[in-house]
């Protein structure tokens, strides 16, 4: 992120030679207070518009309730970026030199860049499980060749760690404006100076409309990381500073222009909606930041060109490397999004000290390198450094703790189940029987697999079993309330329990239920499956969730043996939630509902016998499902005797 500039109003030509002075970084660096003094050329305000756009963010990020639509001010620096590169780009008189630039480009953003990553290597490879930094590790790859919006775009899985987790999560944007750097001196180059302003107002009018279209239609998820829904963003700002190169607007003009992008920007930290973002809703912030920069001067300027607010600018590149992987570490080790007033102060801090340390020990020397003589080999130093101890971070992460054994680990082999997909004929249960009994719901369900191999062997019956993630594939499922990822393989197993519920007379219902009666839509869709299968007839037992906790069973086994304080607490709205399935199941002819949660086989969860029999906080692991199979085989087994009545077993 570069200083930004205020042009004389007597040398408008000066403006760009300060630009690239400051770009270049061949002078010291400027503190605060002497940026204060010599606010003649400097760009305050843009600095101040940088700490509106990091604390917008930070303050989303550390908990989205507080500002909602805070995420856009990563919108404001595409903006900022794209207004000082194409400034710098076009200055008069001067030639575009590629070679400079994109020197001036890695100089700017890798070495904070690469010191981030190594150190969030080291902290990832100690605390995370093997699986969980088997992700990172994958992430961690795209973030090094600054492609992760790529991968973070076409990144889904329901085993993953949550996204306010993945400490590299917050690289797509990085990447994004490294993409944009890449090619955007070229498209200047191919443009003569008389059309570059009129082919970049077509270029983003064109854009913006583009990804309204896209976004419109559904594809918001994708749209979010992908640099061409970003790059009007940046060519907006590289309009803001072609068209005022050698225009002047009135005081009375910059003050409304100004006002007016203060208001706009306002609304749109509140009133954004992420579902249809970034489409059209962009034009909003970008246009509230591009009128900021343009109006130059009135109070909104002078608002930001405030001490605090030009410190806090200035620091602000470091503060956005920084803040994620800080919230991300420590919700990892907590288990839960939002934090308790400690944890945020502690994140507060942290963010602030690593993102000052940051800029003055590697941003501001760095910049302060010319020439390739002193800059090669430098570099080249930083980069094994760098290199090495990233490689040494994977190697060690199983070293530090040994991982589980595999049955700990898992409830099934991922390649082997009907979970999202069709696998032979999706029985479980006793090898030689044919199956009788349909086992239907998301994962809570396929967690089930190994049960029902040990309760079919037991008892002598087979099952079907149907599942996807986060998904009840029964007809009229909700299926837009899922993550993309999740939603086709929904899709198809609604279709394939419509098919099998054609032969089969008896089904089960297992499901995460704190997380699918919320949903009004589910609930009415679950009422009717269960009133439709009462009348067709036949007879459907509905599995209440088992106990589920706040916190990572196989974390805190982990931070325990790293000798880290950890507690296992119960997450008790999952009693809520199976009572809502109770009431909604009572009365129903051929229903039955039977809960576990409470039984003895829970009571020293997540142990059994001394055992683990869990995997995470609410599923189980194979020998957890293996046992509890042995343990309510049985039960369940008689709940399908036709000279039963509806009943609700609780045990």
């Amino acid at each position: 992120m570069l200083a930004a500039v205020r042009p004389p109003i007597s040398s408008r030509s000066n403006v760009f030679k300060v630009l690239r002075s400051v770009s270049n970084n061949n002078e010291t660096s400027l503190k605060v207070s002497s940026v204060l003094s010599q606010s003649k050329d400097i760009r305050l305000d843009v600095q101040g518009l940088r700490a509106v756009a990091v604390l917008a963010v930070l303050a989303y990020h550390m908990n989205n309730s507080w500002l909602q639509s805070g995420y856009v001010g990563v919108d404001v620096f595409f903006v900022i970026s794209g207004f000082i590169i194409t400034a710098l780009l076009t200055e008069p008189g001067s030639k575009i030199h590629l070679p400079s630039f994109y020197v001036n480009r890695i100089k700017r953003i890798v070495p904070a860049y690469a010191i981030m990553l190594a150190v969030v290597s080291v902290a990832s490879s100690i605390l995370f499980l093997s699986a969980d930094f088997e992700f990172f590790r994958q992430s961690l790859k795209s973030a090094a060749l600054f492609t992760s919006n790529q991968y973070f775009s076409d990144f889904g899985s329901y085993f993953a760690p949550r996204a306010e987790e993945l400490p590299l999560l917050h690289t797509w944007s990085l990447a994004i404006e490294m993409q944009f750097y890449l090619f955007f001196p070229l498209v200047l180059l191919c443009l003569p100076r008389a059309w570059r302003l009129p082919v970049l107002s077509l270029l983003t009018v064109g854009l913006f409309m583009w990804s309204g279209i896209k976004v419109s239609d559904g594809g918001y998820a994708h749209a979010y990381f992908s640099l061409l829904a970003r790059m009007p963003e940046f060519l907006l700002g590289g309009i803001v500073a072609l068209g005022l190169r050698h225009r002047e607007m009135p005081v009375r003009l910059s003050v409304v222009l100004g006002l007016l992008g203060a208001i706009l920007l306002a609304i749109s930290f509140v009133l954004v909606d992420k579902t249809q973002f970034p489409g059209y809703w962009s034009v909003l912030p970008c246009v509230g930041a591009a009128l900021v920069i343009a109006a130059r001067r009135g109070p909104v300027n002078r608002l930001l060109s405030t001490r605090a607010m030009v410190w806090v600018g200035s620091i602000s590149y470091s503060l956005y490397l920084w803040h994620w992987p800080v919230l991300a570490f420590i919700r990892y080790y907590v288990g839960q999004y939002e934090l308790n007033g400690g944890w945020l102060f502690v994140a507060l801090v942290a963010s602030f000290v690593l993102a000052w340390l940051s800029y003055r020990f590697v941003e501001q020397p760095t910049r302060k390198l010319s020439g390739a003589r002193r800059l090669a080999p430098r570099f080249a130093l930083a980069v094994v450094g760098i290199a090495s101890i990233v490689l040494l971070a994977i190697r060690f992460n199983p070293l530090i703790v040994p991982p589980v054994p595999q049955e700990q680990a898992r409830y099934a082999a991922p390649e082997l189940i009907c979970h999202g997909q069709q696998i032979g004929e999706c029985k479980r249960g006793l090898a030689s029987a044919i199956p009788s009994v349909l086992v239907i719901g998301d994962s809570h369900a396929a967690q089930l697999n190994y049960f029902l191999d040990q309760a079919g062997t037991e008892q002598g019956v087979a099952y079907r079993v149907l599942t996807a993630s986060s998904c009840v594939p029964i007809p009229a499922f909700d299926v837009e309330r899922l993550p993309e990822y999740a939603q086709q393989p929904c899709r198809s197993q609604i279709i394939a329990v419509k098919q099998a519920l054609l032969t089969m007379d008896k089904v089960i219902i297992a499901g995460m239920w704190q997380y699918q009666m919320p949903s009004p839509a589910f609930v009415k869709a679950l009422q009717a499956f269960l009133n439709d299968a009462s009348a067709d007839p036949k007879q459907v037992v509905v599995l209440g969730q088992v106990p589920m906790f706040r916190t990572d069973v196989q974390r805190v086994r982990r931070f325990r043996e790293l000798g880290l304080p950890a507690t296992l607490t119960f997450n008790n709205e999952w009693k809520a939630a199976n009572q809502q399935v109770a009431e909604l199941t009572r009365g129903i002819p051929g229903v039955h509902y039977v809960d576990f949660s409470n039984s003895s086989f829970f009571a020293d969860a997540p142990y059994e016998q001394g055992e683990l029999i869990y995997q995470d906080n609410h599923h189980l692991n194979e020998i957890g499902a293996r046992r509890y199979g042995h343990f309510a085989g049985g039960q369940l087994q008689q709940l399908f005797d036709p000279t039963q009545s509806s009943v609700s077993l609780k045990q």
